[in-house]
């Protein structure tokens, strides 16, 4: 069956609105043309599907960091600090990290020993 290319844009936004999708590859699910189709006429390209995937993955991300932090297990409670923390405050409470050079600091007691 021939898909008009706007159509096709239509159907995949609304799916994507409708189920709340964050990864692209999960949309040929909810729409009634193939993988194939929709890479023939270049429709991962459009500004218009990358953006309604990502505003998908900023609103999850928004609602799981709100959980987060109302949540009182400290697993979470660390993961979240770890997202929020500065470069110094990660290092710390990860006891070592590696730079981009690839150099690893161990931290304790305040001080740092490279290695």
């Amino acid at each position: 069956m021939a898909y008009d290319k706007q159509n096709m844009i239509d159907i995949s936004l609304k799916a994507i609105e409708e189920n709340s999708l964050i990864f692209l590859s999960e949309l040929f699910t909810y729409v009634p043309f193939t993988e194939k189709t929709f890479y023939n006429h270049k429709l991962q390209d459009l500004q218009d599907i990358k953006k309604a995937i990502e505003d998908n993955r900023v609103k999850t991300k928004s609602k799981l960091r709100k959980r987060w932090e109302i949540s009182d297990n400290p697993t979470v409670q660390i993961a979240l600090y770890k997202l929020l923390s500065d470069q110094t405050e990660y290092a710390i409470l990860n006891t070592q990290a590696v730079d981009h050079k690839g150099q690893v600091s161990i931290h304790y007691d305040k001080q740092d020993a490279k290695v």
